[in-house]
């Protein structure tokens, strides 16, 4: 059963819903009820007692989440433990033990010589998901918990979360049942805040069930009204039509039908989040509107590309320039930063060659956005006024249509 593919999902998820509200109105919603829930939730979403004719579910995908969140959960628990060491293999040690699974999962169907990513449930044929991108081995949404495991070991690294984490803790940070498929990646951080608040006074969960009704409803708008009609009326039309002119068109309808269908998704796991009194952060804020392709970072898949920014740029830039690695070139760690960033955040995705170009062709982007805004920061040519702007926000979307459609796979066919 795959999350939020299809409308008969929220009549199963009615229950344990129903369920957090009355709890939340009594006073009574705190950690606890959130872990059992979830847990439940995942354990009946996973084991696909309905149907098991669809591979990303069943039994096989039950165990495979089971194991890696429970040895996740002993490796966080395990460094927490150990941490004060301050042992930097400690710390490298726990990162790639919780990130094998997720390599494995990459690179063997690729030395295998099949895709290295089955197309999820989620999306219809020909149409790339954003639920991780399910392998034939693993769970759906390994690469989404992947990342909250890492975010977890590098805040105890950092010391930026000082006290040891319960079990209890991790478990719901991991399983969290709103996000664990296809996100928004939370922080560990941000999400041990919201538990800690719980319970919240009546009235106070009231209006956070009043906000996830309303983004509920806007991801039933954004997925299955308009989505679905991109998708019949464009998308599926112009998946087999040959030709440049049906290309161009097909680059329109995709990157029109993924955000839609992507931030349907996202408005579904903030508006259910909201149940569970847990403040899921947003994905998008009107991307298609960014002048730049770092304003187009900041806004769309937000959560994804702020992890990247904070956990490998970031780190990237303090390693490359207290070692100078580029002779002492800010610049030059800055580009290569970029494109390791955007490398990895294509391979991601998946390890085919539409997932690294996509991934190289975004660092290359936003190499370029910051060389013409230093250009015209000297030279002054471009300026800020309406026409400019206007301008911006048309170059910046149509070089953008054009990377989604490098990830689609139809140049490459």
């Amino acid at each position: 059963m795959t999350p939020y593919v299809d409308p008969t999902y929220f009549l199963l998820l009615l229950y344990p819903l129903l369920g957090l509200f009355i709890l939340g109105v009594l006073g009574r919603l705190g950690r606890s009820a959130v872990l059992l829930v979830s847990v439940a939730f995942v354990l009946y979403q996973y084991g696909d007692p309905i149907a098991d004719t669809d591979p990303s579910n069943g039994p096989r995908q039950l165990i495979f989440l089971v194991s890696y969140a429970v040895a996740s959960t002993g490796i966080v628990l395990g460094y927490s433990a150990l941490r004060r060491r301050r042992s930097q293999p400690l710390f490298y040690a726990a990162v790639a033990l919780t990130l094998f699974p997720l390599v494995a999962v990459k690179v063997l169907p690729v030395m295998r010589g099949v895709p290295s990513a089955a197309l999820a449930a989620a999306a219809p044929p020909g149409v790339p998901s954003q639920s991780g991108l399910l392998d034939t081995v693993g769970f759906l949404g390994l690469s989404y918990m992947s990342l909250r495991v890492v975010d977890a070991l590098i805040v105890l690294h950092d010391g930026v979360v000082r006290e040891a984490p319960s079990p209890g803790g991790i478990l719901s940070y991991l399983l969290f049942v709103p996000t664990i498929s296809a996100g928004p990646i939370d922080r560990f951080r941000r999400f041990t805040r919201d538990l800690d608040a719980l319970p919240r006074g009546g009235r106070a969960y009231l209006d956070d069930v009043a906000a996830g009704i309303h983004r509920v409803a806007q991801g039933f708008l954004y997925k299955f009204i308009i989505a679905y009609l991109i998708y019949r009326q464009a998308l599926r039309p112009l998946t087999d039509r040959p030709g440049a002119f049906a290309t161009v068109e097909y680059m329109y309808a995709f990157s029109a039908y993924l955000f839609f269908d992507f931030a349907g998704y996202s408005a579904f796991a903030i508006g259910v989040g909201r149940f569970f009194g847990v403040h899921v952060p947003e994905n998008f804020n009107a991307p298609y509107l960014s002048r730049n392709f770092r304003e187009m970072w900041d806004r769309w898949h937000i959560t994804l590309s702020w992890w990247l920014r904070d956990n490998v740029y970031m780190r990237f830039m303090l390693t490359a320039t207290r070692r100078k690695w580029f002779g002492g070139s800010a610049w030059w760690a800055h580009v290569a930063g970029l494109l390791l960033t955007m490398g990895l955040m294509g391979c991601w995705h998946g390890l085919e060659p539409r997932y690294v170009v996509y991934g190289l062709y975004q660092g290359v982007m936003l190499v370029l956005s910051d060389v013409l805004a230093r250009w015209d920061r000297l030279q002054s040519i471009v300026g800020d006024g309406r026409f400019a702007r206007v301008a911006s926000v048309f170059v910046t979307l149509n070089l953008f249509c054009f990377g989604l459609l490098i990830f689609s796979g139809r140049l490459f066919r």
